[in-house]
C-alpha cells in the first residue's frame, strides 16, 4: 500500500502572504487543524492551529481580543508558518508516513512530487484506516488469536488447518508478544465461513498445541468475547 492510495487530494489550502486571520478562518470553516501553505503553487511551509496560538501570545500578549483580531488581520501567514516542513511523497510506502505521525507526533504530512508541487496530505486517521482495512474490522468473520513459537512453517500449518474446515482467511497479521519474548509471536487471523467449521478448526488447533488466546464474534464490531482456556 502507498501513500498515493490513501492521500486526501481535495485540499484546503493558504498563500503564504494571505493573513493568519485568513488561515485560522479557513480552519474553522473545514474544521482542521492545519494548512499547507503555497507560494506560485509550490509548498513552502505549513500552519497549524498551534502555530497561531504560540505565535499570538509572543506578539500580542498584553492586548485584548479586539486589538488581537486586528493584529491577526494585517500578520501575513509567511510570519508564522513552519518552513522547515517534513514530506512524503505519494510513491512513498505507507509505512514511512505512519512512522513519521507517530515519532514526531504530527496530525498529519502534505505529500509532494519531486518539484514541490503539493498533491494530497496523509492523516493519521488516514493511516488508522488503512489498519482498519488491513485487519478486515469492517466484515463480519471471526478473529483469532494465536501465540506460536517463532519458527518458519508456523503460519504454513495453521492455514492447511483451516483450509481442511473450509474457512477463508481475510486478514491476517503478526505481532511480538507483550513481554517480548523473541521468541513467541502473536498472529492474529480474521475468518470467515461457518461458525461449526470455524469451531472445529480451533479445537483441532487446540489439540495439535497451538495457543489460541481468544475469538472474537464480529460483525463490523466487536459482538462477543469467548476466552479460551489455557
Amino acid at each position: 500500500m502507498f501513500i498515493k492510495d490513501w492521500m486526501k487530494t481535495n485540499l484546503v489550502t493558504v498563500e503564504y502572504d494571505d493573513t493568519v486571520l485568513d488561515a485560522l478562518h479557513l480552519m474553522r470553516e473545514h474544521k482542521i487543524r492545519r494548512l499547507p501553505v503555497l507560494r506560485r503553487g509550490k509548498l513552502v511551509g505549513i500552519i497549524t492551529e498551534k502555530d497561531i496560538k504560540e505565535f499570538s501570545p509572543s506578539r500580542a500578549s498584553t492586548l485584548d481580543i479586539y486589538e488581537m483580531h486586528n493584529v491577526l488581520a494585517k500578520t501575513e501567514v509567511k510570519e508564522a508558518m513552519t518552513k522547515d516542513v517534513i514530506t512524503v511523497s505519494p510513491d512513498d510506502p505507507i509505512e514511512r508516513a505512519a512512522l513519521i505521525l507517530r515519532d514526531m507526533r504530527f496530525g498529519g504530512l502534505p505529500v509532494v512530487e519531486k518539484n514541490d508541487n503539493l498533491v494530497g496530505i496523509i492523516t493519521a486517521v488516514d493511516v488508522f484506516d488503512v489498519f482498519v482495512e488491513a485487519m478486515g474490522m469492517r466484515k463480519p468473520g471471526a478473529r483469532v488469536n494465536i501465540t506460536v513459537e517463532d519458527k518458519p512453517g508456523a503460519i504454513a500449518e495453521i492455514a492447511k488447518i483451516l483450509k481442511i474446515h473450509n474457512l477463508n482467511i481475510i486478514s491476517l497479521a503478526t505481532f511480538f508478544t507483550k513481554e517480548r519474548d523473541d521468541k513467541k509471536r502473536d498472529i492474529v487471523i480474521r475468518l470467515s465461513g461457518d461458525k461449526n467449521n470455524v469451531d472445529n478448526a480451533i479445537n483441532e488447533l487446540k489439540d495439535s498445541g497451538y495457543n489460541v488466546t481468544n475469538v472474537l464474534e464480529m460483525e463490523g464490531r466487536i459482538t462477543s468475547i469467548y476466552k479460551m482456556d489455557k
